[in-house]
């Protein structure tokens, strides 16, 4: 069996920064930490069969604590993830980027949970990637949407990303935001 590799040292744990919702609820956008494993297992039940599909690509019931410690365990040399959490300490959404080895530039994903759609969250999100993917000296953040995904295909082009189709996956959009640009409400 072979064993993860290690990752390095994270400083200790932040409480984030506080942002106020559409809706006027207070929530904090932090990094991920490795104790938010079941956390971040409670936060994937909330999402509908179809958001898993949409941020997978695939069907999926359950998320594996394995999986989960897997996404709570961030090599900072080769992306972040971060949460956003309710007051009681609940993931309602997350958002990371991986670092591509050849370009300046990294995959990105957000999800955000469905009871809290159109409160900002996911903008919040990707105001913080964009922020930290700049600070890096990236250029691009990229990521692979299904073509039936409209909120998402949606929330991308609003906030300016271009789309291009993907060769031979006619199901799959690339959306890209050009960070040397000013993006549009972030």
């Amino acid at each position: 069996m072979s064993h993860p590799a290690p990752i390095r040292p994270q400083p200790r744990p932040s409480r984030g920064r506080a942002f106020r919702a559409a809706n006027g609820e207070v929530f904090r956008l932090r990094a991920i930490h490795p104790d938010d494993v079941s956390g971040l297992q409670r936060a994937f039940a909330r999402l509908t069969p179809e958001q898993v599909r949409q941020r997978t690509f695939h069907r999926m019931r359950e998320l594996s604590t394995e999986a989960a410690t897997r996404l709570v365990r961030v090599d900072p040399a080769q992306g972040v993830a971060y949460v956003i959490v309710d007051a009681a300490g609940e993931i309602r959404g997350e958002a990371r980027f991986h670092l591509d080895a050849d370009r300046p530039s990294a995959e990105f994903a957000v999800i955000t949970d469905p009871a809290l759609a159109g409160q900002g969250l996911g903008r919040a999100l990707m105001k913080r990637l964009v922020s930290e993917a700049r600070k890096r000296g990236l250029h691009e953040l990229w990521g692979t949407v299904l073509a039936q995904n409209a909120q998402m295909l949606d929330f991308s082009r609003l906030l300016g990303a271009s789309r291009e189709l993907v060769a031979d996956e006619p199901d799959v959009v690339r959306v890209r935001f050009d960070l040397s640009r000013r993006l549009r409400r972030l």
